[in-house]
């Protein structure tokens, strides 16, 4: 684990981040990113998951799409001088001193959009589909990305962090807004922090267990964003595992 440098990304470095390769099991992964959180208190820490390179490309048009970079209103006095060409502002955020930014561009526009937001896409799961999800949640290593970005992001709740990666760029996906709803409720209704952003995934941890009617509500959300049958809801979730995977896109690839 090391941090990140330019070139290693192909989104700007916004905050404080680290390459994470060479891991062999998704207990390392975990472990790494329980060492970030321990090193980093007071902020928040977001681990890329599947797909990298094409998680890093929709992030860049979600990103684009919604302005969140866009700077005009903002006293610039503050942030790094390098943001700066002939005495004007690059037009990108490209650095952490310019995370404020995007941080309030996306608070702006998240204010709007309620949870039951996310029931009204059309995200379903196909019998392929069913065990494409299945297989994540029983075996994560095979589908995250041999390399991963950690991202510190200074946001004190897990949700906030994704304005750092901000993802669902297609029509048919969970907008950014709608997977920070999303898990919002995760976190507040059963105590799931998220921790990771993939092309496809949201990845959420947990430190207990949950409790019987908790986890029988749960199954009853994901009935509900996923149009699917509460018996296939429960064939993702009964391995009982403190790390939930969740697609936000139309297709699990």
């Amino acid at each position: 684990m090391n941090p990140l440098k330019k070139g290693q990304s192909s989104n700007e470095i916004i905050c404080k981040s680290f390459l994470i390769s060479d891991y062999l099991t998704i207990e390392e992964i975990i472990d790494s990113y329980q060492q970030l959180s321990n090193q980093h208190k007071g902020n928040s820490v977001l681990l890329t998951l599947d797909d990298l390179g094409q998680a890093e490309y929709t992030s860049s048009h979600a990103t684009m799409n919604h302005n969140l970079d866009e700077t005009e209103g903002y006293d610039l006095s503050t942030v790094d001088a390098a943001t700066f060409k002939d005495g004007k502002h690059i037009g990108y955020l490209s650095t952490p001193s310019e995370f404020f930014i995007r941080k309030n561009n996306f608070d702006k526009l998240v204010k709007g959009i309620v949870y039951t937001a996310v029931h009204q896409k059309d995200l379903s799961l196909n019998q392929e589909e069913l065990e494409r999800l299945i297989d994540v949640n029983t075996n994560p290593y095979s589908w995250i990305d041999e390399s991963i970005i950690a991202k510190i992001v200074p946001v004190q709740k897990s949700y906030e962090a994704i304005c750092a990666f901000p993802n669902g760029y297609f029509s048919c996906d969970l907008n950014p807004f709608e997977n920070y709803v999303l898990a919002k409720r995760l976190h507040e209704k059963y105590g799931y922090m998220l921790f990771g952003v993939g092309a496809s995934l949201l990845g959420f941890i947990k430190n207990e267990e949950l409790l019987e009617k908790e986890y029988k509500e749960l199954i009853t959300d994901l009935s509900k964003l996923y149009h699917q049958s509460e018996v296939d809801i429960d064939k993702i979730l009964n391995n009982k595992s403190n790390l939930l995977f969740l697609k936000y896109t139309e297709q699990l690839e």
